[in-house]
């Protein structure tokens, strides 16, 4: 629009009289300032709608779980050593808080429901410097509204950035103390959202969402794998309790209460993922070696394990353990190099390949490496 303005000034400039330029010269500047004026206020109205947004948003969070309502959130720790020698660690949260959103079939009325997050809040300590972000949602749309950014250094320097966007998700506003883009721009923070949401899909969603994958490779007789699988259970299970000091962890937890509304039980979900760097380099590749599930429900537990060879990280035992009403159901799967299942045990009636597993298995790998990637 400016430019259009200047392009009209210049046309007057070469074509008008003295007299008729000055008077489209004045009703330009009119213009223009008018238009400055209505996207100052267009910009402040939507600054103070966010600032609403935002008190509401807090007060949904101070209730979550309390007075009568549900529990709607998601937990992420995480804890990684970068360097044994100089005693460092990187050590976090990223919490989510979501409700229930339906989309609604307009042809027969018909319905699906999903968790959509309105807040996220990410804190991240790592040899004296800290980081502390928070990042607000439309509920009903997913588009991020607003984002906090918040880093203190080791030398106890402290910046800020705050960035506003309209219901579209463009960027409107910026309020930095400082200039330089080093510490993020609107657009990285709007990158960085995306992959929140992606763990956080990931993580709630029934994890057959994403395929497992066919493998190829030589194999094992069926008793040297079943003598492998103990030995690398063995290893992991003391990795995972911390028993062995020659090697890199990366452990994540992640915690997900879902409450439906009403009268209907608490849901807790709780997610550990067991990882470990190939050395002591922050930039060494991690895999994850161990993987657990358990939700509980009233009256209702299931536990799940799902371990990973150590030299090409595909699944090669699963275990389901189902409990309710004092009953207890469990399911073993061994599987060899290429991910066929080579022996099945359960104290049901079922005897399936656990492909169920091997879907959920890998998505918690995807999980996995997209945590370590983005914290």
């Amino acid at each position: 629009m400016i430019l259009f303005f200047i392009k009209v000034l210049y046309l007057c400039n070469q074509k008008l009289k003295p007299k008729t330029m000055t008077r489209t010269i004045l009703f330009t500047l009119i213009c223009l300032l008018g238009l400055s004026t209505a996207q100052a206020q267009n910009k402040s109205e939507r600054i103070k709608e966010i600032r609403k947004m935002y008190a509401e948003a807090k007060e949904l969070i101070a209730n979550n779980g309390k007075n009568g309502n549900p529990a709607k959130d998601m937990e992420i720790t995480f804890n990684e050593i970068v360097s044994i020698e100089h005693d460092i660690y990187n050590e976090g949260s990223l919490d989510f808080y979501f409700d229930e959103q339906r989309k609604v079939n307009t042809d027969d009325g018909s319905f699906y429901a999903y968790e959509q997050p309105y807040f996220i809040t990410y804190y991240n300590s790592v040899h004296g410097h800290e980081c502390f972000r928070e990042q607000m949602f439309d509920p009903k749309t997913g588009v991020l509204v607003f984002a906090f950014v918040k880093w203190v250094t080791d030398a106890g320097m402290t910046i800020e950035h705050r960035y506003y966007y309209d219901a579209a998700g463009k960027l409107v506003e910026t309020k930095n103390s400082t200039n330089s883009d080093d510490w993020g721009t609107g657009e990285s923070e709007q990158k960085l959202a995306e992959q929140y949401l992606q763990i956080f899909k990931l993580a709630i969603e029934d994890a057959a969402t994403a395929p497992a994958v066919k493998f190829q490779g030589s194999q094992r007789s069926k008793a040297d794998q079943l003598k492998h699988i103990r030995t690398q259970y063995a290893l992991a299970k003391d990795k995972s309790e911390k028993k062995v000091e020659t090697f890199y962890p990366y452990d994540a937890t992640i915690t997900i209460h879902n409450q439906e509304e009403g009268d209907c039980p608490p849901v807790t979900d709780v997610i550990c993922l067991f990882g470990e760097k190939s050395n002591n380099n922050a930039e060494s590749d991690t895999k994850c070696f161990l993987a657990t599930t358990h939700r509980t429900l009233m009256g209702f537990d299931n536990y799940q394990e799902f371990l990973f060879d150590s030299t090409n990280h595909r699944l090669i035992f699963s275990y389901d353990r189902a409990m309710e009403e004092g009953e207890t159901l469990e399911w073993r799967y061994y599987f060899d190099e290429v991910g066929k299942c080579i022996e099945t045990k359960t104290n049901t009636e079922s005897n399936d390949d656990g492909d169920a597993d091997k879907n959920k298995a890998h998505a918690l790998q995807l999980l996995f490496q997209l945590l370590q990637s983005t914290l």
